[in-house]
């Protein structure tokens, strides 16, 4: 895999040790599960976390900085429950110091910004969760 598909899926797969939420490649879902899924929200899953990357900063050497957004969605009629997933989240990632994520170490991780989002088509809350990952990405040209 490349460098945005092995962070992501590490991102997954540490929120669901974390219990954040479940993650799986089969995309297949209880009905009371958070899916965690990447770039896109599930339409038939109600609570749901999409996971998607976009750069920050990178300089001449390894070191980076990534922006992991967390697109969360509650549960239908339920106001609250997306702020639940976003401070099981927050617990889980902000300030996580020396890490490594589908083999990419992380140096720092911290919280930039967040919105509420309104209620989608089926009356499910929606919020964005920003986070900085502070990291070391190599690449051809890239030396330390």
């Amino acid at each position: 895999m490349g460098f945005q598909v092995d962070l992501l899926t590490g991102a997954g797969e540490f929120l669901h040790a974390e219990n954040v939420g479940m993650w799986n490649t089969t995309g297949v879902f209880g009905p009371n599960d958070t899916a965690i899924t990447i770039d896109q929200l599930p339409t038939d899953q109600d609570k749901a976390i999409a996971l998607t990357l976009y750069p920050v900063t990178d300089s001449g050497n390894t070191d980076s900085v990534v922006g992991l957004q967390l697109r969360i969605r509650g549960g239908r009629n339920d106001r609250v429950s997306v702020k639940n997933i976003a401070d099981r989240a927050f617990d889980a990632l902000h300030d996580l110091k020396h890490t490594t994520w589908g083999g990419i170490p992380i140096i720092r991780i911290a919280r930039q910004s967040g919105t509420n989002l309104p209620p989608d088509s089926n009356n499910r809350q929606e919020a964005t969760e920003n986070y900085y990952l502070q990291l070391v990405r190599s690449g051809t040209h890239r030396e330390d």
